[in-house]
């Protein structure tokens, strides 16, 4: 019997979600100023000499398979680099965070698990939960959702917003941990369609499977704002859902990566099993590189001395004029959607 074809997101309608609603905004505080427009990775408000960063984000469906081990103590990891991973995007030090998880019914256990994780998240990340919502909806959702909104402050002449890149600048990327929090409804399904139990091998690794797919999103709040302080970086990117296409977002040029961090040992399963191309795979997944910095030419140096032995990165491509992303090694060019 042949395999169901694995369910996607149509990114393509998201887009026409969003965009419908964000043109029903029309009412603005006359003396309340934005920085930037709709579409950024962080919202930035005007306070003089700063601004502040605030960003919303969850963990999505990467919460059933927690709920299918009953493991939950890297969730809170998960919501907050989600939201600090975009904030830092701006040049922004996160500071503060609420969290929201909605659930059928109280378990002080699950409450326990999350707890911790959202512990270690603030420590990684230097920031302080200062409250939080917790609902408690059996009507309304079958699963836990957890997600949460972040506080951020920058100096306005520090401001990361992509205006300076250009022709010939340098693209770095910062590698994943793994899977993040993006993806799920395809992981999902791949594993589901290919009998591969949570408490069994993952294809290829001594870890079982629910490890590999639970490992936590990497925060890079510590590794980026040092490095803003030595270097000039032009343009910053979390790499979340829609992949490579994030890129994007920072400046409407074209990204040619022509040397990508190899995927981990997840991803080329994935792809393996699920029959997926790799344009499927570079524009669901962060493909090893979860977080991308474009620096200029002259500033190499000082940016691989300042975080050699930190973190794995590498020099993956240059930006042109142009439009969209290459990537010539894979036969990969597409536009992004934003």
């Amino acid at each position: 019997m042949p395999k169901s074809e694995p369910q996607f997101i149509d990114r393509k309608l998201v887009g026409e979600f969003v965009s419908s609603f964000i043109r029903q905004l029309k009412f603005k505080r006359e003396d309340f100023r934005t920085i930037g427009s709709f579409g950024g990775f962080t919202s930035l408000v005007d306070l003089g000499n700063f601004a502040v960063a605030i960003n919303n984000d969850g963990v999505g469906t990467k919460t059933i398979i927690a709920e299918e081990a009953s493991r939950y103590d890297t969730l809170g990891i998960d919501c907050i680099a989600m939201n600090v991973n975009d904030a830092i995007t701006a040049g922004a030090e996160p500071i503060a965070m609420v969290d929201y998880i909605s659930l059928r019914e109280p378990v002080p256990e699950i409450a326990k698990q999350l707890g911790t994780g959202f512990n270690v998240g603030a420590q990684i990340s230097n920031i302080t939960i200062v409250g939080g919502e917790t609902a408690i909806v059996p009507d309304l959702v079958n699963h836990i959702d957890v997600s949460g909104t972040s506080l951020g402050i920058v100096q306005k002449t520090q401001i990361v917003n992509g205006e300076t890149i250009k022709d010939g600048d340098l693209i770095y990327a910062l590698q994943s941990s793994g899977l993040h929090s993006n993806g799920f409804t395809t992981v999902r399904n791949i594993i589901s369609e290919n009998g591969i139990d949570l408490q069994d091998k993952f294809p290829g690794d001594t870890k079982k499977t629910v490890d590999v797919l639970l490992e936590p999103t990497r925060i890079y709040v510590r590794e980026v704002l040092d490095v803003m302080n030595i270097v000039n970086i032009k343009g910053m990117a979390h790499i979340t859902g829609g992949g490579l296409k994030n890129l994007t977002r920072m400046k409407d040029m074209k990204y040619v990566i022509s040397d990508p961090i190899e995927p981990q040992n997840v991803f080329k399963q994935l792809q393996s099993i699920g029959e997926l191309s790799n344009s499927r795979m570079y524009e669901t997944f962060n493909m090893g590189m979860g977080y991308v910095i474009i620096v200029d030419p002259e500033s190499r140096i000082d940016f691989i001395n300042t975080l050699r032995n930190r973190i794995h990165f590498k020099e993956i491509g240059h930006v042109e004029n142009g439009s969209g992303i290459e990537l010539p090694s894979l036969e990969v060019s597409y536009l992004g959607y934003y």
